[in-house]
């Protein structure tokens, strides 16, 4: 892909799952990749699997909710490496399944920290570096239930819906400043996050497996996205949420 080379890459979350495997596939194409995850074990993991393949990355600890830490993990990585280019927001949290009068107050505020106030804090201190360059790239992970209402519960589906809309916002306000924001809107995925989802029986067995593709997403599938979007080949695509679900919610 057309200018990815030796970019500064963020993503947030990639200890495992879509975050990793993204991380992985942007390190393929020459990118230097800073891995920032609350799991500081799992975003090790991920540094020695790309750096074991000649790639270049560093491991930082983030907890993306907390503006502190946020705030951190931005200068730990223009200490790195002097520059952001792109910042990927893929960390994220799921709930409690329930309806809404039996969600916790605790499980409401946890989950929108995560999904969706740390999309806003991550873009808010990467975008300075960003305005100064006059170019950048922001990739939010959101899902389709920034789409529509599902079993994935009240707290999740609500971030989600906020992640789009914060998506929009951000083209509105910076694409002409340069800075190109997108999202991607994926279905159920494979991950250790959607374990206990992805297998007969879960809430979206049936609905997977009835849509055109037949499967569950696989992580590397996001991940292609991801760096597609990344490139300049996508430089025409702003504040879309773009949706990868093998066609779920075509119907």
């Amino acid at each position: 892909m057309q200018g990815l080379a030796g970019k500064v890459v963020i993503i947030t979350g990639a200890g495992s799952g879509l975050g990793r495997e993204s991380a992985i596939e942007l390190a393929k194409e020459g990118s230097r990749i800073a891995v920032a995850d609350v799991n500081l074990a799992g975003a090790q993991e991920t540094v020695a699997t790309i750096t074991a393949a000649g790639g270049d990355a560093f491991a930082l600890e983030a907890d993306v909710s907390k503006s502190a830490s946020v705030q951190k993990m931005i200068a730990g990585v223009l200490d790195h490496y002097g520059t952001i280019d792109i910042l990927v927001n893929n960390a994220g949290v799921v709930g409690q399944l329930l309806p809404v009068h039996e969600v916790s107050e605790e499980s409401w505020d946890f989950v929108q920290g995560v999904d969706m106030k740390g999309v806003f804090l991550c873009s808010k201190y990467a975008i300075p570096t960003m305005l100064a360059k006059g170019k950048g790239v922001i990739i939010n992970i959101a899902s389709v239930s920034g789409f529509l209402a599902s079993a994935t519960g009240v707290e999740y589906t609500a971030a989600k819906h906020g992640v789009t809309g914060l998506t929009k916002q951000l083209a509105y306000d910076y694409g002409h400043k340069g800075i190109r924001s997108i999202a991607i809107g994926p279905g159920v995925i494979e991950t250790p996050l959607t374990s206990e989802w992805t297998c007969e029986g879960g809430p979206f067995h049936e609905l997977t497996m009835e849509a055109p593709a037949g499967r569950y997403g696989r992580a590397i599938d996001v991940a292609r996205l991801v760096v597609f979007l990344a490139s300049d080949e996508a430089d025409f695509m702003h504040g879309h949420t773009i949706p990868i679900d093998g066609g779920s919610i075509i119907r």
